[in-house]
């Protein structure tokens, strides 16, 4: 069994009214509208809370089912990078391979970008999500894994391959490509054949619009504080960064399975879990909340937001599911384990996953001569703008910071799956809003 799950011998124990406070702390959230989904609360291998709010179809007023299908977004690089883990130990590749020795077509630009960069999204190549208006046009429209790397192929590296972190998921999209070449298989095919059907997933796949899927829930967004249905995306486009659906019972099952080495080695999975340099392994975030070391994956794509949270010191796993676009998922799950660890201080931080904090990334004009930035290192925000030093921003919930050591705040206006567009400052009763402005590149978007 491998150590980084499932592996106190002392697992932490929850308060006796645990399981009522913990439906009553996700009750608000249903109520108001913020959450409908599924959650579900384990301790080692046993489920301790399995339980669904709000309604799957709003147009029906189908209510959620434990069994309710969701789209997964970026914890399907999870499963892409266990695939790699596979082809690997079969000897068909080594992690410091360069790209250009298993897709032919790589640019000259990326002859020093190896799969190791794109596993933890040190690659410095562009991501497809970060063309402007992407999500509004280009994201309809369906597209090989070919066409999708071609989008930002002949695009300049952000930075020398190694030297940042920036969250990428163009280089989930190049890893995915990577398995059907050497695999000679579709990728959603050698997902299917190689990992879910051997551990019993039955409860995921691949997506596709047009496939009839049990119990799959239909994604919203909030416009002008009234529901609307999700904006389309072809599936084919998050294609190995995002495109897979799951259950919380089999967000649970693969969880069991990594520990018990399956589908990959326990070497192997190990190195998913490793802090490569930047809180990242492959396609966990390597974290601490209250104290503890916590492993952490969001996904966010349209009409949905999802999140696994695992602390493997106390044994306990939080896997939160929503159809609903931007839903404070993080906060839930850290109110829950705020409440199994007993945690009263509200002044602990929310540990937020690299791939949320990737939206708040850029550069936003507050006035005349006031211009914001934002830049992320690995799990940590960081804020600088004009007349101030660089500080770090500490989360309070999925969209608020606070300043360490100064006394402002700091919101952003992000739908969950596109850049934020707008950033909120306050400080001394002053407010000023900004719009995102093109004064960098940063990497934008996320699945």
């Amino acid at each position: 069994m491998i150590d980084s799950f499932f592996s106190s011998p002392l697992p932490a124990r929850p308060p006796a009214d645990f399981l009522s406070a913990a439906a009553a702390c996700i009750v608000p959230f249903a109520e108001a509208d913020l959450f409908a989904g599924t959650v579900l609360i384990a301790a080692g291998r046993d489920v301790l809370l399995r339980q669904s709010f709000g309604l799957a179809d709003r147009e029906w007023g189908i209510a959620h089912v434990p069994e309710s299908k969701f789209r997964l977004g970026s914890l399907t690089k999870q499963f892409t990078a266990a695939a790699i883990l596979q082809l690997m130990e079969t000897g068909k590749l080594r992690l410091e391979d360069k790209i250009a020795q298993h897709y032919r077509d790589a640019p000259v630009g990326w002859r020093d970008v190896s799969l190791m960069h794109l596993l933890t999204h040190t690659s410095g190549i562009p991501s497809y999500t970060s063309i402007p208006g992407f999500f509004d046009g280009a994201a309809r429209l369906e597209r090989t894994p070919q066409e999708i790397i071609a989008l930002t192929r002949d695009a300049p590296l952000l930075f020398a391959p190694g030297a940042q972190f920036k969250y990428n998921n163009g280089g989930y999209i190049i890893l995915g490509h990577v398995i059907e070449i050497l695999s000679g298989m579709r990728y959603e095919d050698y997902v299917t054949e190689k990992i879910l059907t051997p551990l019993g997933l039955v409860g995921t796949g691949y997506d596709h619009d047009e496939t009839i899927v049990p119990h799959r829930a239909r994604g919203y967004r909030v416009e002008n504080d009234s529901f609307k249905n999700a904006a389309f995306l072809a599936m084919s486009v998050p294609y190995a960064a995002g495109a897979l659906y799951s259950t919380a019972d089999d967000l649970f099952t693969w969880l069991k399975a990594l520990a018990d080495a399956r589908p990959v080695t326990s070497e192997s999975v190990a190195l998913m879990l490793r802090d490569h340099g930047h809180g990242y392994g492959f396609g966990f975030a390597i974290q601490s909340q209250f104290g503890r070391s916590h492993l952490v994956h969001a996904g966010g794509i349209n009409g949905f937001s999802v999140l696994l949270s695992h602390y493997p010191d106390a044994d306990v796993t939080f896997i939160v599911l929503a159809n609903i676009q931007g839903a404070p998922v993080q906060k839930i799950a850290r109110d829950l384990a705020a409440l199994y660890f007993n945690v009263t201080d509200e002044t602990f931080e929310v540990s937020l996953d690299a791939a949320l904090l990737a939206d708040y990334v850029g550069t936003y004009r507050l006035s005349e001569t006031k211009i914001l930035r934002v830049g992320q290192e690995g799990a940590r925000l960081f804020i600088e703008w004009t007349g101030q030093k660089r500080q770090e921003a500490i989360a309070q919930d999925d969209h608020h910071f606070i300043g360490k050591l100064a006394d402002w705040t700091l919101s952003f206006e992000a739908d969950g799956v596109a850049l934020a567009s707008h950033a909120i400052l306050t400080q001394n009763g002053r407010i000023w809003r900004g719009a995102r402005i093109e004064e960098e590149q940063p990497v934008r978007g996320r699945y």
